[in-house]
């Protein structure tokens, strides 16, 4: 993969932003209350995050320094993608740090992010513009493993899912590591995990040139990406899916649809 220039800075998009509206579904509160749970305690260091992209669109790397559940900014770190540095940043006050990169070629990519303090590892995944994504609400997939479909027979319907499709997991970012857990104990496919649930994250990923071929996830969720993907799919009512009464039921809706062998 030939790398494009390396730029020192912090220059970069600015994080989604936090709503402001109260009272999420009742599913949604019982599923973010596990990840938090489980998440693992943030230790002094680096967090990096994992990215979607297409060839020859440019996009930001991006990580956090902190100490503990604390930001700490003005932090020096570096990017690295297959052990070749790419990039240095200075993180900003609120610990964040972007750098802009554009990928050359398709593939699986190892991410690694290394400061003074600690380096930290993702997944960089890039596809062809062509190649139609299904992007998974974790909080929606967490809440029916505990109420529902726990055994084998969702995991199969969603390792099949992610034979036709590029599957794509998209995280709150306080439950990105309990999603990681939760993937590798029920034995899912590993995919990114992407952080955010608002319309800028579907923005930002069509900007990339990023096919939406589908959403699946609570009301909110499929809501805010009716702008950017022509289909959404959720358990629950919503004006801007269609219902599905299971794994299996979402599986061959999607074949339905037309792009799936």
């Amino acid at each position: 993969m030939s790398l494009p220039y390396n730029r020192i800075g912090r220059t970069g998009p600015s994080g989604p932003r936090a709503s402001r509206r109260s009272g999420a579904p009742r599913p949604l509160v019982v599923a973010l209350t596990v990840l938090l749970l489980h998440a693992a305690p943030a230790a002094a260091g680096v967090s990096l995050f994992d990215q979607l992209a297409t060839p020859d669109r440019p996009f930001f790397l991006k990580l956090r320094t902190h100490r503990g559940p604390l930001v700490e900014g003005g932090v020096r770190g570096t990017f690295w993608v297959d052990g070749q540095m790419v990039g240095k940043v200075l993180t900003g006050a609120d610990g964040y740090g972007y750098l802009k990169f554009t990928a050359r070629t398709t593939g699986t990519f190892k991410l690694s992010a290394r400061t003074p303090s600690g380096e930290a590892q993702a997944r960089l995944r890039v596809i062809s513009p062509s190649q139609p994504v299904v992007v998974m609400e974790t909080e929606t997939l967490l809440w029916k493993m505990l109420t529902g479909d726990r055994g084998e027979r969702a995991s199969r319907a969603i390792r099949q899912m992610a034979a036709s499709f590029e599957l794509v997991y998209l995280s709150r970012p306080m439950g990105r590591r309990a999603a990681r857990q939760l993937v590798r104990e029920r034995e899912l496919p590993e995919r990114v995990i992407l952080t955010g649930n608002s319309r800028r994250q579907f923005e930002q990923l069509v900007k990339r040139g990023v096919l939406i071929f589908a959403v699946v996830g609570s009301a909110r969720f499929t809501a805010a990406a009716r702008n950017y993907s022509p289909r959404g799919y959720s358990f629950e009512k919503s004006p801007h899916a269609r219902r599905i009464a299971n794994w299996e039921d979402l599986l061959n809706q999607l074949k339905q649809a037309g792009d799936a062998p």
